[in-house]
């Protein structure tokens, strides 16, 4: 696709854009024009672009500061910033009036879609395609209700494409939208190491075989995204301007969450209570701060605004840790942060990094808020293109948004994918609106996060109980051959299989994990053997049937369930005890050891459930886990959070 260059004239205000050059229709100018309103100019070069290369002067031109910048001085500063990279050449400018009062009314059918395509596109970041697929599937909605409405004298007209690229344009010209280049070319003079895929931020891009299909060259493209459409650079992305109801507060001295907030209606535990009181205090404080800028002088809004764009800003500004221990509760937690957003008019996205854990969730979100459109995303989902109020997906799910989200809430921030994955860290911070916050849970927070807390500078809450009030299990340890010795030999060691007795007579359900996936059905198989009366099944993340299984092994049918870290999070099964097999394994870090003993003692029937490292050798990963489950304990018992039972014993961390 190629471009050009408009340069806008609203009177008070000059700037550039980038427009699309659509040499397949006739009249372009007229049809600019005509969504120009009363006093507006738009000039437009002569000169056609690559994508690429007109996304990087846009983004020059806009750049530029000090004051209000007349046509001409935009002119040249176009003819200064080709000429750094090369490229000499005479360009003339075609001035577009507004159209005759009469000529506009024959285009302003278009008019009555902007406001419902904006809607639509708010907040968004997609490809040209996806966007003309998502404004389709919903007009198709749209007259489908209409058509039922129709009177019988066939008045319903459906909308046809032309009228959707005029109101395209409109957008476009007024800033609702922007039209970027997928790949962005952050600097022509470096060539293509300056390359940058505009969606998921990966710098690492594959240049064609072939000459492309689109643009006839051996353009680049993304690997990384390339399940979510092939992100190029002859691709035009485009981002949807959300316009939160938040900025319109200028004050939030009468909008504290208890004004706006029954917080008493979600029943949370004080423990829970406290942890929450705490983010919401962060959040309100955070827009406060936000609002007294708003009402600060132009100028110095402006210095603001321009030191904001020019300066790298703080990543844990606007975050908040939420540090509470497996079983906590903390979905129940941010039922009230999402209540109060919701209140003040915000929008809210719930990202968490697996699909398993998106589908359990989503159930808990419409019985908690039955009155919010809620959309639940993944990959396969039929809601893609659905607008919600609250918006539940996978992280890579974020990468079709940008500044859509006026709180953002990011679970299970320690777990693969997200973890490590610096592209999902920028996708996520760009899902957020400027003045937005960033929920954080998690109960192992990565070491970069716990550094910060120890500087000082990453507000957090750390809450060390469960909501039932009882300590957590600690791992009791068994000298055991590894997993493929007793495969090989055949043989179940004899503490194994004392301990697996005693669980079963105790009536538990029981997670044995196991480090590799070609090892779970044979270890399954072999402990049959041992227990011919016992269901015991094996189930991995290439297990077709892993839902039904898993559905089957809470509702008791299956008693034990072999499995890998696939369900190391987000399960809940009441009476469950742990196995950890080959728990000395460098696949088992302290995080993942933490996160697989917090599948025991979470019901409140069976709080004490038991928990054991299986290895022949004691890791360093074994000894910090059980420390820092320990140190749970003591601040939980030193808070004052545990049931009287246990406060004031000695070697609580034992129990």
């Amino acid at each position: 696709m190629y471009c050009k260059i408009g340069l806008m004239d609203k009177g008070v205000d000059t700037y550039a854009i980038l427009l699309p050059d659509e040499l397949r229709h006739n009249g372009q100018c007229q049809q600019w024009a005509a969504c120009l309103s009363q006093n507006d100019s738009l000039y437009v070069s002569n000169v056609r672009l690559t994508l690429t290369i007109g996304d990087w002067l846009c983004r020059k031109l806009r750049s530029y500061q000090g004051g209000r910048r007349t046509i001409a001085q935009l002119e040249q500063a176009v003819y200064t910033a080709l000429d750094s990279i090369g490229i000499a050449m005479s360009i003339d400018w075609v001035k577009l009036k507004p159209l005759s009062e009469q000529h506009r009314n024959s285009h302003t059918r278009y008019m009555n879609l902007c406001s419902q395509v904006l809607q639509w596109v708010q907040g968004r970041k997609l490809l040209y395609d996806e966007w003309l697929g998502l404004v389709k599937d919903q007009l198709q909605v749209r007259d489908g209700i209409d058509a039922n409405c129709a009177t019988s004298s066939g008045q319903h007209q459906p909308i046809g494409e032309a009228e959707l690229l005029q109101a395209w344009r409109w957008l476009l010209l007024y800033g609702h939208m922007q039209l970027r280049s997928a790949v962005e070319w952050q600097d022509p003079r470096k060539g293509r190491t300056e390359l940058r895929c505009l969606r998921c931020y990966e710098n690492n891009l594959i240049r064609a075989v072939g000459k492309c299909r689109y643009c006839g060259e051996h353009c680049y493209y993304c690997s990384s995204c390339l399940q979510l459409g092939r992100s190029r650079t002859c691709a035009p992305l485009l981002i949807g301007r959300y316009y939160s109801p938040i900025i319109k507060h200028t004050s939030y001295a009468s909008l504290t969450p208890e004004h706006l907030l029954e917080i008493e209606r979600f029943s949370l535990s004080d423990a829970q209570l406290m942890a929450t009181n705490h983010a919401l205090s962060f959040v309100y404080n955070r827009l406060s701060r936000y609002a007294e800028q708003t009402t600060l002088g132009y100028y110095r809004r402006k210095h603001l605004i321009y030191h904001e764009r020019h300066q790298e800003p703080d990543p844990l500004s606007s975050q908040f840790l939420l540090w509470a221990v497996t079983g906590a509760g903390k979905t129940e937690m941010i039922f009230p942060l999402v209540a109060y957003m919701v209140a003040l008019g915000g929008r809210v996205l719930l990202a968490t990094p697996r699909r398993d854990v998106v589908l359990e969730l989503s159930p808990r979100l419409h019985k908690a808020f039955p009155e919010l459109s809620i959309v639940t995303l993944y990959g396969g989902s039929g809601e893609r293109w659905q607008y919600g109020q609250l918006v539940l997906a996978t992280t890579h799910q974020l990468m079709r948004y940008q500044h859509g989200f006026d709180l953002v809430i990011i679970d299970e921030l320690d777990a693969f994918p997200y973890h490590g994955d610096k592209r999902l860290y920028r996708v996520a911070a760009e899902a957020r609106t400027p003045h937005g916050v960033t929920i954080l849970l998690s109960a192992t927070p990565p070491s970069y996060l716990q550094k910060e807390i120890h500087r000082g500078r990453l507000a957090h809450i750390k809450l060390p109980v469960r909501y039932h009030r009882h300590p957590l299990p600690v791992p009791i340890r068994l000298k055991v051959p590894l997993v493929v010795d007793q495969l090989r030999s055949y043989t179940i060691p004899r503490p194994l299989i004392r301990a697996l007795q005693q669980s079963l007579a105790e009536e538990a359900q029981v997670f044995i994990f196991l480090q590799r996936i070609a090892h779970t059905e044979a270890y399954a198989k072999l402990l049959r053997l041992s227990f011919p009366d016992i269901n015991i099944e094996a189930t991995s993340s290439q297990d077709a049937a892993r839902t039904e299984k898993v559905m089957l092994f809470r509702q008791r049918e299956i008693r034990v369930l072999v499995t890998t870290t696939i369900l190391e999070r987000g399960v809940t099964v009441p009476r469950s005890h742990v196995y950890i097999c080959d728990a000395e394994a460098e696949l088992f870090d302290e995080a993942s050891l933490v996160q697989m003993a917090g599948r025991a003692g979470r019901s409140s029937d069976a709080p004490n459930g038991k928990v054991y490292f299986l290895s022949q050798q004691w890791s360093t990963a074994q000894k910090r886990a059980i420390k820092q489950i320990k140190s749970m304990n003591r601040l939980a018992m030193q808070q004052g959070y545990l049931l009287p039972q246990y406060l004031g014993e000695r070697g609580i961390e034992d129990v």
